[in-house]
C-alpha cells in the first residue's frame, strides 16, 4: 500500500507531476492536461471520477489558455481557489474533486474546485430498503455507480480496472478493489474470467455473473448482488472485490460466503441487541424455509406418534377428505405461490396488488372448499413463504426454496431419517463449496469462533471485533 507523502512540492514541473501521480495506486485515474501560461509551462491534474470535465474545461482550462496575467485569483472564474505546498494535501484535494494546477518554478499547487455535483445521486434501492441509514442506491449508468462508490471511499488505494466486452457492441465492465486489502491472486482470476468473454454482444449482466461463479452446478449463489453503495463500500473495506456492469443497477461482490447473505445495513445502525435478534431471526427463517414443509410431510406420512393425541384428531379431521398425499399438496401450493409471485412481478403495480388479493382469496377459501389442499398445509406453506421473504438476498431465497423440494421427497419416503439424510448432504455440499479459494461456509467450516459469533449475531464491538 502506498503511503501519502508529506514532502514539499518540487519546483520542477515534471518532478511535481510524477510525485503527485505516484501517490495513487491506479495512475490511470489521474489525468493531466499541459498548458502554457504567459511564458511558463504548466499542467492541470485531476481525478477522472470526481471531476466535472465540463467545469474543468470552461472554468479552468479555457481561462488559463487566454490569460494575460499569472495571478490565478484574477484568471479563474471559480469560487474556491486555494494554495497548498505538500503532496499530501494536493492528493487529498484531488479525491475531493479539485484540480491541481502546477506551474514551472512554483513550489505550490493551486487548487480549484471542479467537483461533480452532489445532485448526481443514485436511486432508492427497491430490494434492500432500510429503516434508518442511507436510502441511496445504484443506477443503470456505470460512471454514476463508480461515482457513488468513490464519493464514500476517498482513498488513493481504491483501484479500478476497466474492460470493454463484445466484439460488435461495446459493453463496459469495471472491477474495483482496494490495493493491499484484496487478494491479488483473486483479482487476477476474476480479471482473466472477464477478459475471456468473447461474445459479439453482451445481452445482460447475467452473462458476466455466469462466468464469475466458480461452481455452476450449485444451487447456492456464489457472489452477493447489492443495490447499495454503502454496502459495497463496506465489503471493499473488508478486502472483497466489486464488479460493476453497464446497464446494471447493482454490484457483484466476490468472493461471497454463506453468512454474508443474511446481513443488512439495519443490523449496523440499530442497537446491538436489536440487530442480533433480527439477524438470528433470519437464520431461523432459513430452517423454516427448508425444513418446515418436510417436517409436516414426515409427520402426517410416517410419524403421527410424535404429536399429542388431541392434535392428531384435529389433523386427521383436516386430512379426511383430501384425495392427495401431503407431498402432492405441498407441491401444488408451492407451484400456485410461485405462479402468483411471478405474475405479480410481471404486471404493473396497480394490477399486481389486485392479483395478490384475488390469489389470496382463491388459496384461502376455494382451494379448501374444493378439498384440494388441507387447511393445515395452507398454514405450513404460508409460514414457509413468510419465512423465505425475510431472507434479504433474492438469490439465496430462491436457492433455499429449491433446496426444500428434494428434502420433501426424502421426507415422504423415509420420514425423519430422510430429512436428516438430506441435511447431511446439504451440509457436506456447503462445507465443500468454495468461491475463489474461500470456503463458502466460513467461518463455520473451518471453524473460527471469533469470526463465527460476529457473523451470526451483531454483538458489541468490545466483545467481538469484526474481522
Amino acid at each position: 500500500m502506498k503511503q501519502l507523502g508529506a514532502s514539499p512540492i518540487p519546483a520542477d514541473l515534471e518532478s511535481a507531476i510524477h510525485a503527485l501521480k505516484a501517490v495513487f495506486e491506479s495512475e490511470s485515474d489521474i489525468q493531466l492536461r499541459p498548458f502554457r501560461l504567459l511564458d511558463k509551462n504548466g499542467c492541470i491534474l485531476y481525478h477522472v471520477a470526481f471531476t466535472n470535465k465540463s467545469s474543468l474545461q470552461s472554468q479552468v482550462l479555457k481561462p488559463l489558455l487566454t490569460a494575460i496575467s499569472d495571478r490565478f485569483e484574477d484568471v479563474l472564474p471559480v469560487l474556491s481557489i486555494e494554495r497548498v505546498d505538500t503532496i499530501e494535501l494536493a492528493a487529498a484535494a484531488l479525491l475531493q474533486g479539485k484540480c491541481a494546477i502546477l506551474l514551472e518554478g512554483l513550489e505550490q499547487t493551486v487548487l480549484a474546485d471542479v467537483s461533480v455535483s452532489a445532485g448526481d445521486s443514485g436511486s432508492v434501492p427497491q430490494n434492500e430498503q432500510t429503516i434508518r441509514g442511507s436510502h441511496e442506491g445504484f443506477v443503470d449508468d456505470l460512471f454514476a455507480n463508480r461515482q457513488l462508490i468513490r464519493r464514500r471511499l476517498e482513498t488513493p488505494d481504491l483501484t479500478e480496472r476497466s474492460f470493454v466486452l463484445g466484439t460488435k457492441s461495446p459493453y463496459h465492465v469495471s472491477l474495483l478493489y482496494i490495493s493491499g486489502l484484496a487478494d491479488d491472486a483473486v483479482v487476477e482470476q476474476i480479471s482473466t474470467r472477464i477478459e475471456a468473454v468473447t461474445a459479439k454482444y453482451v445481452k445482460s449482466e447475467g452473462q458476466i455473473a455466469d462466468i464469475l461463479e466458480t461452481s455452476r452446478w450449485s444451487l447456492f449463489p456464489q457472489m452477493l448482488s447489492t443495490e447499495r453503495p454503502d454496502t459495497t463500500v463496506s465489503h471493499l473495506m473488508e478486502g472483497r472485490i466489486v464488479v460493476l456492469a453497464d446497464g446494471n443497477a447493482s454490484a457483484f461482490i466476490l468472493p461471497a460466503t454463506f453468512f454474508m447473505f443474511f446481513q443488512v445495513p439495519d443490523d449496523f445502525v440499530l442497537r446491538w441487541w436489536n440487530g442480533s435478534f433480527f439477524r438470528f431471526l433470519r437464520y431461523i427463517s432459513v430452517l423454516i424455509t427448508v425444513a418446515l414443509p418436510s417436517i409436516y410431510i414426515a409427520i402426517v406420512s410416517n410419524h403421527f406418534e410424535v404429536l399429542p393425541i388431541d392434535l392428531v384428531f384435529s389433523l386427521k379431521a383436516s386430512l379426511e377428505n383430501i384425495p392427495f398425499n401431503p407431498l402432492i399438496e405441498a407441491l401444488f401450493m408451492i407451484t400456485v405461490l410461485e405462479l402468483l409471485r411471478e405474475a405479480a412481478l410481471r404486471l404493473p403495480k396497480a394490477i399486481a396488488s389486485t392479483l395478490s388479493i384475488v390469489g389470496g382469496l382463491v388459496i384461502g377459501t376455494e382451494v379448501v372448499n374444493a378439498n384440494l389442499v388441507s387447511t393445515t398445509m395452507i398454514v405450513v406453506i404460508a409460514l414457509t413463504a413468510v419465512a423465505s421473504f425475510s431472507i434479504p438476498s433474492h438469490e439465496m431465497r430462491l436457492a433455499l426454496r429449491l433446496v426444500s423440494i428434494p428434502v420433501m421427497f426424502a421426507a415422504v419416503l423415509l420420514g425423519f431419517v430422510g430429512i436428516a439424510f438430506s441435511f447431511s448432504l446439504l451440509f457436506m455440499h456447503l462445507t465443500k463449496l468454495e468461491t475463489y479459494g474461500v470456503p463458502y461456509f466460513y467461518p463455520l467450516t473451518p471453524l473460527e469462533p471469533k469470526r463465527l459469533w460476529p457473523a451470526i449475531l451483531q454483538l458489541p464491538r468490545k466483545l467481538f471485533r469484526r474481522g
